[in-house]
Formats: structure tokens, sequence, C-alpha cells
């Protein structure tokens, strides 16, 4: 039942997992978004066009996640997730080095193969494999680790890029990313608590008997496409594009804060006090999920995304640094609800067996519609030649995904009339 001494190991499981979200999604999908600015002048293109790294990047993401349980399942972990860190590392140095627009592109697919085996649905199923008991506070301690990570890099990042250019950060930004990355894939993470000759934390006998019949017939008795085909499935899928493309301000924050007249060094800051607001959100968000069901407690959790985009336009108003610091750290709600809170309204919608099925569509299909969010923000700002656009934009969003939450809470998959356990 227990690590016999001390710590669990799940808990270290839960770390490493932490840093590897951290030396990827971290670097790679908001901290990179630091250099959208200085790469594009520099490659003589526009944001809007240097922004499409995210979009090849999250298709690549998307495209490969629904082999990932496939592949975990059948072949060695840690050899799976080191070789896809180091890949990473590798591309992250070889950007230092690019002339060509082109060349960043075809890096981010690479980088996109390989995140889908370092983030969100191995991390959902990893966590899961590993407890039996406070999931829902273990992936968000989870996502606390990168967003620390990111407090501390985001401005570093900025200061590096400002003080030595944005070829020579690359370089510092792939050493932090693989540091972080390859010991954590290579020496702590496994797939199950059976590779260490251990059950999970939390586990009770009884229980977990009980699971796994429950699981084994809903995984007999219905057919993925039947998952697929239901009014579950298409709400959470829903939800999560709209997250998604809300999620991303953290890329945007940087552009922003140059070109609404606020400074480099207030974008760096508002990542960072997002990613502050993230330590606090992540484990609170996985509580309140817990304790009041994530299909009620998301609902407040996307109003407060509302009142921040309310700051951020004020903020734009008056031109006030603190003001938008301020705003982005409440904003960064919708970060959290893409990880920690995504993933237990997930749970809510489908049990046992059918989450697993269901889970890495639902994210496939959220990153697919997501990719285009970086060019959809940057298009909108160049259009109306503003970022109030963007933030009505945002806003809009947010309503849709509380009437979405609210779809989904009266069509759960796991209804009598969809799964019958006998």
């Amino acid at each position: 039942m227990s690590n016999k001494k001390g710590l669990h190991y799940a808990w270290y499981v839960m770390l490493g997992l932490g840093f590897l979200t951290a030396g990827s999604v971290g670097c790679y999908t908001v901290l990179i978004g630091s250099f959208l600015p200085y790469a594009s002048n520099s490659l003589h293109v526009q944001y809007s066009q240097f922004s499409y790294f995210f979009t090849a990047l999250l298709l690549a993401l998307a495209a490969t996640l629904p082999f990932v349980n496939g592949v975990l399942e059948k072949h060695n972990v840690p050899l799976i997730l080191t070789t896809a860190t180091v890949v990473e590392t590798i591309i992250g140095f070889l950007m230092a080095s690019f002339t060509k627009v082109w060349e960043f592109y075809i890096g981010a697919i690479i980088i996109g193969i390989c995140m889908a085996f370092l983030c969100m649905v191995p991390m959902a199923v990893i966590l899961d494999n590993w407890f039996d008991k406070k999931v829902g506070l273990a992936n968000g301690i989870c996502w606390s680790i990168n967003s620390i990570f990111l407090a501390v890099m985001s401005p570093l990042i900025t200061h590096c890029i400002t003080n030595y250019g944005w070829r020579h950060s690359f370089i510092i930004l792939a050493i932090i990313g693989g540091i972080f990355m390859i010991p954590a894939a290579l020496f702590v993470i496994r797939y199950k608590p059976s590779d260490k000759g251990l059950q999970p934390y939390g586990y009770d006998p009884n229980k977990k008997q009980e699971s796994k019949v429950k699981q084994m017939v809903v995984s007999y008795d219905i057919p993925t496409t039947k998952i697929l085909k239901s009014p579950a499935f298409v709400i959470m899928a829903l939800i999560l594009c709209a997250v998604q493309l809300i999620s991303i301000m953290n890329q945007v924050f940087p552009t922003y804060s140059t070109v609404s007249g606020l400074g480099a060094e207030t974008g760096g800051f508002m990542v960072s006090c997002a990613m502050i607001f993230d330590l606090a959100f992540n484990p609170l968000m996985g509580w309140t999920c817990d304790k009041f069901g994530a299909e009620k407690s998301l609902l407040v959790w996307t109003a407060l995304s509302i009142i921040s985009f309310i700051v951020l336009i004020i903020a734009t108003m008056v031109k006030s640094s603190s003001l938008a610091i301020f705003g982005a750290g409440i904003n960064d709600v919708m970060y959290v609800f893409c990880g920690t809170g995504i993933t237990t309204l997930t749970m809510f919608a489908f049990k046992g067996d059918a989450f697993d099925k269901a889970f890495s569509y639902v994210v496939s299909i959220g990153y697919i519609v997501s990719s285009f969010g970086m060019p959809i923000i940057m298009n909108i700002y160049q259009h109306f030649g503003n970022f109030y656009s963007v933030f009505i934009y945002a806003t809009t969003l947010d309503v849709i995904i509380f009437i979405l939450i609210i779809a989904v809470i009266h069509f759960p998959f796991n209804k009598a009339s969809n799964v019958k356990l006998s």
C-alpha cells in the first residue's frame, strides 16, 4: 500500500512529471513566446507568420496523441520518454541557428511529436495509474511545478534575450529544458506502480477490485466509436477547444506588452505573475474539483477568467503595467483549466476505462483547434490594431465555455442509458 517507510514513490513520479512538463511544455509553448517579436523582426516576417510555429507544433502534437497510450503500454516507458526529451533538447539547440521561418516550422513539428509523449495525456494516465486517492491534487501540484519554473524563467529569458540576443538565449533555453527533462525521464518516472513492485498511493484492495471489474465491463461493452459519437464527448471537445484558445494568452503577453507601450520587461513579469498565481490556482482547482465536483467548481473558475479580461482591458486603457501584471495573474485560471480542470471534468463526464478512451481524443481535437490560436490572435490584433479586440474575443469564448459546462452536467456519458454495468 505504501512505499514501506517514508514518502510513497507516487509522489516522486508526480515530481518527475512536473519537471518533464516544465522542460517541455514550459519551454516550448510558453517561454518561446518571448522570442516571437525578436525572431520575427530578425527574419523579416510578420508576427502572425512566425506564430504558425505554434500551429505546426500543436497539429503535430494532436496527430500523435491518439497513439500515445498504445505505445506507452507496449514499450519501455523510460526509454521512450528519454528519447523524446533528448530530441526536443537537440531541436532547441538547432533553433538558435535557424535563418528561415520554415526551419522553425519543421522544428515545431518534431517538438510536437515528442511533446505528445511528455505532456497532458501521459501525465493524466500515469498519475491515474499511481494514485487511487488525491489524483486531482496530484495533477494540480504537478502543474504547479511547471508554474514555479515559468515564474522564474520568464523574466530570466526576457533578460537574456534583451542583453545577449535571441539566438544565444535559445541555447540557454535548450540547456535548461534538457536539465529538467532528461534526468526525470531516465531515472524517476515509471508507467505503473508494479514496475517498482508497489501498489498505487491510497490503494484499497476491495475498492480496487470493484473498480477493475467495472472498467473491464465498460471496456468490453462500449466501443470507442460510441464514445466519440456521444454528446458528452462533443461537448468536452468543444470545451477544451475554447479553453486552449484562451490558455495561450501566456504566450501572447510579451508581444502585447511590447506593442501596447508597456515595455518588454512588463511582458516577462506578466508571465511570471501568471505562474505565481498558478502555484495557488493549480492545487486549489484540484481541491475544489475533488471537494465540490469539477462541473460546479469550473463554472466559478470560468467566471474568474471573464473578470481577468475586464482587468486587462482597463489596464490597456490607462497604460498601467501594475494592473496588466495583476490581470495576467488572474488570467492564468484558463491555463490551469487546460491541465487540471479539463482532466477532472473529463473524469466527471467519463467514468472508468471510458475516460482513458475519451481523454486522448478530447485532447487531440482540442490541440488541433488551438494550433490556430496564436495566428487567430495575431491576425485579430493586426486587423484592429489593438488588443482590446483580442480580449473581447477571449471573453466571448469564456461565456461559451460557461454554457458548455452547464451542458455537460446534463449529458455525462456514463448515464444508465449509455452504460449498463452488470
